[in-house]
């Protein structure tokens, strides 16, 4: 496969390796959250900056923002403002940061040293749990950040060879190095010191490392006529409730014209009006339908056995497939392409089918030379 594709797909799993941990109220926020919870929790794939944190920044969605606004009309203003803000991490890559105190304070795990928790409009809640440890040290956007607002800016990590500068922005800034200014932690590598720092937050109770996905969950549901029904009868008095397999498949009508005011299943009373498969009593067929990228997930598993009308496919599949050379565009990198392996490996793994991957060789289009 192109590298280019595998490395799409590699970036939509997003898979971290990091260290989650909590920044532990400070006493009055702690009484104002009245949460039950001990702290922010964040995410670092760098641990071993931790000791260059001087601020906390918060997504506007979060609920400390969301406390800090009460009674706040300027801080709710700017929430409000954010949240009209672009989420994409191409615009936050590029956009101005900008920033405003809550007013609430969290602990350093390590030290106790009181930190400001900020609102940020860089900070997506989507991420983690929508909470960043600022270290304006060695993150080119907290760095950005701190100088725009006077918060301290802390080298903790020292690269042989290159002069630290608190003047501007430099990409060594962000590299692998060795601890300074960190305490007990002077003169680990990375490894070591994230080692050393993710076993004494583990001690005290603060976290531990873990690995994180970016990956988004699949909604499959459209609100359409045309998608492979969802056989699933909704009643009353037993809930939702499958079809029965005798009367798979569920068939759509042939005749039902979508006319742009909603999915005109829901208007078909001889399609949504049905008996719960159950108790027998009157229910109500779901008129959603599924995502096309069902189908396309496992289409070309079909071809090898189209006439198979007991399951999905049979062992005839193991012997057709897996497709030795497959053509399909670029764009169809983190969907079609992607969740086709995820299909598979799902089948493979329920014992329908043996294989791995569904495509041996992928050509996208635009990249053959003559």
């Amino acid at each position: 496969w192109p590298e280019q594709v595998k490395q799409m797909q590699r970036n939509w799993i997003g898979r971290s390796s990091g260290v989650e941990f909590v920044l532990p109220y400070a006493a009055e926020t702690a009484r104002r959250m009245n949460d039950g919870k001990q702290g922010l929790k964040v995410f670092t794939t760098r641990a071993d900056t931790v000791m260059g944190i001087t601020f906390a920044a918060v997504a506007a969605e979060h609920p400390l923002a969301t406390e800090a606004a009460k009674g706040n009309a300027k801080l709710a203003a700017f929430i409000e403002e954010c949240q009209q803000g672009g989420v994409q991490e191409a615009e936050l890559a590029t956009m101005e940061k900008k920033g405003m105190p809550t007013g609430l304070f969290v602990r350093h795990p390590l030290t106790g040293q009181r930190i400001e928790v900020w609102v940020g409009n860089y900070v997506l809640m989507a991420y983690g749990e929508g909470a960043v440890m600022g270290v304006p040290g060695h993150d080119e956007r907290d760095f950005a950040f701190a100088k725009k607002y006077g918060l301290p800016i802390e080298q903790v990590i020292d690269v042989p060879g290159k002069h630290y500068s608190l003047d501007a922005w430099q990409p060594w800034y962000a590299e692998h190095g060795f601890c300074i200014n960190s305490g007990k932690y002077d003169g680990l590598d990375f490894e070591r010191s994230v080692d050393a720092i993710a076993a004494d937050l583990k001690a005290q109770g603060f976290g531990e490392k873990q690995v994180t996905w970016r990956l988004r969950d699949w909604g499959i549901s459209r609100q359409r006529y045309w998608g492979c029904p969802i056989p699933i009868v909704h009643c009353a008095r037993c809930g939702d409730v499958p079809v029965a397999q005798d009367q798979l498949p569920v068939l759509l009508p042939e005749d039902c014209v979508p006319d742009g005011s909603g999915n005109p299943l829901s208007k078909r009373a001889d399609f949504v009006n049905t008996a719960c498969p159950k108790c027998g009593n009157p229910a109500q067929r779901e008129t959603d339908t599924m995502d096309t990228f069902v189908d396309s997930s496992w289409y070309f598993l079909r071809y090898a056995c189209a006439d198979q009308d007991k399951s999905m496919v049979d062992e005839r599949v193991n012997y057709w497939l897996p497709v030795d050379q497959y053509i399909g565009g670029i764009e169809h990198a983190i969907l079609h392409l992607l969740y086709s392996r995820f299909w598979t490996k799902v089948m493979r793994d329920t014992g329908q089918l043996q294989l791995d991957e569904p495509f041996t060789r992928l050509l996208t289009q635009g990249m053959v030379l003559n």
